[in-house]
């Protein structure tokens, strides 16, 4: 897999508190919350977490990248517990992980993964956050999500407790699909149907990182943003 990540600050943001990763076979998103300073130091404890794990695998499984996470989410929760000020910060996170026609994924948060494949985008996470909840209790409309005054309040992050549930699975590829991986400054701003549009006017994925960071700016870029595009060998 070729691999390519971008991330900015936003217009109205002081600081950037995403981080992301790219490996051999394996990409990591996590956008940090919490306190000063702290989601910037639990976003960053995450990817280096993972990606020190991650570097050794043989072999993966969902369930290893469950653990994996639950490792990161200990390690952020212990550092609080022994720094008092940074009560309360954490971060999601979503990792995805090729092998073959297998992407390994996992999950926390409302960082999101899709799969671009024959011209559709497909997500692959479900957000953890309160419009989600909302949506699957039938108390909100699909189309009344994106605009949700709380839209960014999660209901799971890494590293607010001592254990956390993370969703993980794994999902099909085939040589030449797309998959995207994101913070909520792309998916919380811009529609999927727009993005998918993305994708399908741009081949190039250096161009297309380009044309999605673009469309997040246009909007007025509220939010740090953290863009990584992948092709499937």
């Amino acid at each position: 897999m070729k691999s390519i990540g971008m991330s900015k600050i936003g217009l109205v943001r002081q600081r950037n508190e995403d981080r992301f990763y790219i490996g051999d076979s394996f990409c990591i998103v996590t956008d940090g919350m919490g306190g000063y300073k702290g989601g910037e130091i639990a976003s960053t404890m995450v990817v280096d977490t993972l990606a020190a794990d991650m570097q050794r695998w043989q072999d993966v499984s969902a369930d290893a990248l469950r653990q994996a996470v639950a490792k990161a989410n200990m390690a952020v929760y212990d550092w609080v517990k022994t720094t008092p000020a940074l009560e309360g910060m954490g971060t999601t996170a979503v990792v995805a992980y090729v092998t073959g026609s297998d992407l390994y994924w996992a999950n926390v948060g409302d960082s999101r993964l899709y799969v671009f494949h024959e011209d559709r985008l497909t997500q692959i996470s479900t957000d953890h956050s309160m419009v989600q909840a909302l949506y699957e209790a039938g108390e909100l409309k699909a189309d009344d999500m994106l605009p949700h005054p709380q839209r960014n309040v999660l209901t799971r992050a890494v590293g607010v407790g001592p254990v956390v549930d993370i969703d993980a699975g794994v999902y099909k590829v085939m040589p030449g699909d797309r998959i995207l991986l994101c913070s909520d400054g792309l998916s919380g701003y811009i529609e999927q149907a727009v993005i998918e549009e993305a994708f399908r006017k741009e081949a190039k994925d250096e161009r297309l990182i380009e044309d999605l960071m673009t469309l997040v700016y246009d909007q007025g870029a509220r939010d740090n943003v953290t863009i990584v595009i992948g092709t499937i060998d």
